[in-house]
This record gives structure tokens, sequence and C-alpha cells, in this order.
């Protein structure tokens, strides 16, 4: 039996590709993954965002939009006041899913309310750069996050296999129920961006175009050699 795995590659908006961007966009499409997360953060001038948006608003039934935080591993730098502003200019653009960290949707009801009264698909977020917590604090935490979305993602940094067997274990745990993209970060994680939707049910795995954005992200031909092993029947 084939296993069809979905990626999802990170895509860094840099201001310097502004005008070869649908370019870059058909050349990933056609090495046949299925969604873009347009990384939003990796600009320095905000004011082409909505050239951008322009350009890229076709595409949005496979866009993920992140605007991530230095706080959360992202290079967006300003306070979180500016980045309201910009995240709901991306909200009402309509990605597919729009990536928002727990830790501001949870404390802002402003914000929260505006996505609601705008019926906007979100991605809730949440990361761990040091440790990978207990199973009874991740289950929790999930349980949190799924008030704001069904689509979760819990990103730990895996310091012992075990940490990174834990994380596997919240698929069983959670079951159907949830769109739950869960795996850790760092060497030790890098199975878990691979198993996260073969043994769990995440509905897509991330990847990179070429330089590793997060630690112990795999390029998007070395995570479809790996799933070509499984279509093999090779493992």
């Amino acid at each position: 039996m084939l296993i069809e795995k979905k990626i999802c590659v990170s895509m860094p908006l840099v201001d310097e590709d502004l005008y070869c961007i649908e370019n870059k966009i058909e050349n990933l499409l056609k090495e046949d993954v299925s969604f873009i997360e347009f990384r939003f953060d990796f600009l320095k001038d905000f004011d082409n965002v909505e050239l951008i948006l322009e350009k890229i608003t076709k595409y949005n039934k496979q866009s993920i939009y992140t605007l991530r935080p230095v706080t959360e591993g992202g290079k967006y730098a300003e306070d979180d006041s500016k980045r309201i502003i910009l995240l709901k200019k991306l909200a009402l653009a309509r990605p597919m899913l729009l990536d928002l960290e727990y830790n501001i949707i949870s404390t802002n009801d402003e914000l929260a309310d505006f996505i609601d009264d705008n019926g906007i698909r979100t991605l809730i977020s949440w990361h761990d750069f040091a440790i990978t917590p207990n199973q009874e604090f991740l289950v929790d935490l999930i349980d949190k996050m799924r008030v704001f979305s069904h689509f979760i993602k819990i990103v730990t940094t895996a310091n012992t296999i075990e940490d990174t067997i834990r994380i596997m274990k919240l698929y069983k745990i959670i079951g159907s129920s949830l769109n739950l993209i869960a795996f850790s970060m760092g060497e030790l994680g890098i199975i878990s961006r691979v198993l996260c939707n073969v043994v769990g049910d995440s509905p897509f795995t991330y990847a990179t175009v070429e330089n590793a954005i997060a630690p112990g992200q795999l390029t998007i031909n070395q995570m479809k050699s790996i799933y070509s092993l499984f279509h093999d029947r090779l493992i």
C-alpha cells in the first residue's frame, strides 16, 4: 500500500525576492509539495506586505501565513502591538491557515475576537526551544489550545530519544478528533518530523527548500527521499 504524505514547505519571504516570488512558488509546486508556509517574519520592509499579498493570494488554498516573533524562534523583532496589526492584515487575506502562537491569542481577547468574528482559519502553535515537557503538561496544553482552533501545532526540543517518543505518543492519546501537528526539534527529533504523519495523524509535516530555518528541519528532497522508502516498502 502506498503511503501518501503531505509536506508543507517553509518559504522565507525576503525583500530581494519581491519581484520573482511567483516563479519561486511555481518551482516549489513542481516539487509536489502540498502546502507552502510563507514566513513573513523574514521580511525587513513591511511596507511591501500588500504587494506580496497581491502576488501570493492566488495560492491561498495551499498557504499558511506565519509572522513568528523572536521569542518564538522567528525573526520578527518589533513589539506585539505592531505585530497584531500585521497579523490582522494577513488574516484578512484569508490563507488556508494563519499561524498564531498560543501565547498571543490566549492573552489578547481583542485579537481572538477579531479572528472569530471574521471566520479566520487558524493554526495555533506552541514551541519549546529547551525541553520536551511531561505528557500531562502537553495534553493539558492541547486541551487549552483547541479552544481556539481544530488545527494545533506542538513543537518541542528533544534532548533524549524518550522525548521524541513522548511526542509521538500524543497522537494516540489525542486521537483523530483534532488536526494535531506534533514533533520535536533537534537531531534527536528528526525522526518525529518524518513519523508524525506516518505513525501519527498529522495532516502534514514541515520541510525547507535548502537551509533549515528550525533545528533538525529536513529539506524537501530529504523528506521526499525518506518517504519514497515507505512507498517502495523498503522499511
